[in-house]
């Protein structure tokens, strides 16, 4: 009786294979993401609900900023690129990614300038606004939005960008400007940016009105988020290997291994 197969044995087998595949496509996941720092531009993956870029003429742009100021904007592109220039090297992930879609995540070396430089400039009045609303050029009422709050506005790392990788800002990433926010996912990192309207009432955006979360925190797992990088930056600044999980993700495997060859020996006996 010893040498029969129970079913609980079969199912704990089981289990231990569907964990094993599971670890491994977690894994496999890990070293992608840490394997390559910087995306080109051209592998760097594209979401946005307009058919085609919008084409804008440098030469004529003007991001206007308005609402409650006290300095209303009317900038051309040029002085927009006269203000500090800042550059980051940060992770782009849609938020499909969080649900296993791989592709939907890039990095890139964004350059542009702190959204609160342009903001100081116009004078926002800090004890009414609420909302920083963002627009694409106005060709339906259904355009695309999104808004930060007036903190998340000011964070340091917020940054409007006409560069990638250190290039003009692609038409399909949003030339000419780009907003980049690290902390969040990707529906807030609205490209074509036309206007910004300062509010004193919370705006919902586009996808926010279908109820995604007006403050959508990336998950901070090293495996799938960099931040405070530097163009200089290589392979070495990633963050440290977790070795608890190198060893969890070894055990499962060996479990898994030792399942197939009990499962096989148990497949032989049956048939003999």
């Amino acid at each position: 009786m010893h040498d029969s197969f129970y079913p609980p044995k079969l199912l704990f087998i089981v289990f231990v294979l569907f964990m094993s595949i599971f670890t491994l496509k977690q894994s496999s996941l890990a070293i992608v993401i840490t394997d390559s720092i910087i995306t080109p531009n051209d592998d760097f993956f594209k979401v946005s609900i307009e058919r085609q870029p919008f084409e804008i003429d440098p030469d004529i742009y003007r991001l206007k900023v308005f609402g409650d100021v006290l300095n209303p904007l009317n900038l051309s592109l040029a002085e927009i690129k006269s203000f500090p220039v800042t550059s980051q090297i940060v992770r782009l992930s849609c938020i499909n990614f969080k649900f296993g879609y791989f592709g939907l995540t890039g990095v890139a070396n964004w350059t542009g300038v702190k959204l609160s430089e342009i903001l100081n400039l116009a004078q926002i009045n800090l004890n009414l606004a609420y909302d920083i609303v963002f627009r694409t050029p106005d060709t339906s009422k259904d355009g695309y939005s999104t808004s930060l709050q007036v903190e998340e506005a000011f964070w340091d790392d917020v940054i409007l960008a006409y560069e990638m990788n250190e290039v003009t800002l692609p038409a399909d990433h949003g030339f000419p400007l780009r907003l980049v926010c690290p902390r969040f996912y990707g529906y807030k990192w609205i490209k074509w940016i036309d206007s910004i309207n300062v509010t004193r009432h919370d705006y919902l955006g586009f996808w926010e009105k279908w109820g995604y979360n007006d403050s959508p925190y990336v998950d901070p797992s090293p495996r799938i988020y960099y931040t405070n990088l530097t163009p200089s930056s290589s392979l070495s600044s990633a963050p440290p290997v977790n070795w608890l999980d190198l060893g969890i993700i070894s055990a499962v495997i060996t479990l898994g291994v030792l399942s197939l060859i009990i499962l096989w020996k148990r497949i032989q006996k049956i048939i003999k």
